[in-house]
C-alpha cells in the first residue's frame, strides 16, 4: 500500500488513497497529526528500540550499535526497569512524560531541524538516525493499524533546503537520514518530494482552468516557494518536469516566529534582561 509521509518539523501525518480519496490515518489516539517530539527514559533506549521494530538486516544495526546497546541495558539495571516497562514515547505521550519529570529521561523536539546540520561526526549522524527511525517506526505501525494494510511505499515530504550552513551538504545529509529511517521502518520503496510541490498538486485537483500557480509553504522549520503551471491540460501529464517553473527555500520558519515571539515580548515580563538591583 502506498502513503504520502509528512514527517515534519512541528508535526507529523500519514495520508493513503482509499476510494479514490485522500484520507488521513490516525497516528496519535485518534489524531490525525502528531507533534514531532520524542521522549526516552534513557538516551540509549531510544536506540534499543529501533533494534526491536527491525524486520530486516537486525543484525547488521545490533553489530553497528554494540556500544549504545550495552549502555541500554547498564541504563535498564540503573533504572529498575523491566522488559516490558514503556521506555519511550513519541507525540502527545511524550510531552506529557517531559512535563512530568523534566529533570530526567531524554526528550527531543523538532528533530528533523537538525537533520542538516554542519559538522556532525558519524556517531551523531548514527544516532539522528535512530531517533527518527523510532519515530517513523511508531508512525507507521499505528497507521497500519487504522488501514488494516501493510504500508510498503511511501512519498516523503521535503523541504527545498534542510537547516543547515550548506545546503548542498545539508541536503544531502537529511535525505540520507529520512531513507535509512524509512527502510529500516519497513519501506520497501521511498521517494521524495518537495513540500510546496505536494501542496500545489493537492490544490491543483480543484481547479477547473489553466494557471500559474505561486504555492507558499510555511512550516516549522523552513519556508519553501514554488510556482507551478497547474490545471486541466497538466494534471494528467505523467512527466510534469516542464510545468514547475522553479522553486526556493529558505531555512526560517515558524520555530524562529515562537523564538522570537518569547524572547522579546514574553520573556521580558519574567524578568529577562532585567537591570540587577547591583
Amino acid at each position: 500500500m502506498i502513503c504520502g509521509f509528512d514527517y515534519g518539523t512541528s508535526n507529523c501525518a500519514i495520508g493513503v488513497q482509499q476510494d479514490g480519496e485522500i484520507r488521513l490515518l490516525p497516528v496519535d489516539g485518534e489524531r490525525t497529526f502528531m507533534p514531532s517530539a520524542l521522549y526516552a527514559m534513557a538516551r540509549e533506549l531510544i536506540t534499543e528500540q529501533v533494534s526491536h521494530g527491525l524486520t530486516s538486516d537486525r543484525e547488521a544495526f545490533i553489530a553497528s550499535r554494540k556500544p549504545q546497546l550495552q549502555m541500554a541495558l547498564r541504563a535498564r539495571n540503573e533504572l529498575d526497569l523491566h522488559a516490558d516497562d514503556d521506555v519511550m514515547f513519541v507525540g502527545h505521550a511524550a510531552f506529557k512524560e517531559y512535563f512530568a519529570d523534566p529533570e530526567e529521561g531524554y526528550f527531543v523536539k523538532s528533530p528533523k531541524s537538525f537533520l542538516g546540520a554542519s559538522g556532525l561526526r558519524p556517531e551523531f549522524v548514527g544516532f539522528f538516525e535512530d531517533i527518527v527511525t523510532a519515530m517513523m517506526q511508531t508512525i507507521k505501525h499505528r497507521a497500519e493499524v487504522s488501514a488494516g494494510d501493510t504500508l510498503t511505499q511511501t512519498v516523503i515530504g521535503r523541504p527545498v533546503n534542510f537547516q543547515g550552513l550548506n545546503s548542498e551538504q545539508s541536503n544531502r545529509q537529511a535525505l540520507s537520514i529520512l531513507e535509512t529511517a524509512a527502510r529500516r521502518s519497513g519501506f520497501k520503496d521511498i521517494e521524495f518530494q518537495y513540500e510546496p510541490i505536494a501542496a500545489g498538486l493537492s490544490f491543483e485537483r480543484q481547479l477547473s482552468e489553466n494557471r500559474t500557480v505561486l504555492v507558499v509553504d510555511i512550516g516549522g522549520g523552513t519556508s519553501d516557494c514554488a510556482m507551478v503551471r497547474m490545471g486541466p491540460d497538466h494534471i494528467q501529464k505523467a512527466d510534469r518536469a516542464a510545468d514547475f517553473l522553479g522553486h526556493t527555500g529558505e531555512r526560517v520558519g515558524g520555530n524562529d516566529l515562537d523564538i522570537r515571539l518569547a524572547t522579546e515580548s514574553l520573556m521580558p515580563l519574567f524578568g529577562m534582561n532585567a537591570a540587577l538591583k547591583s
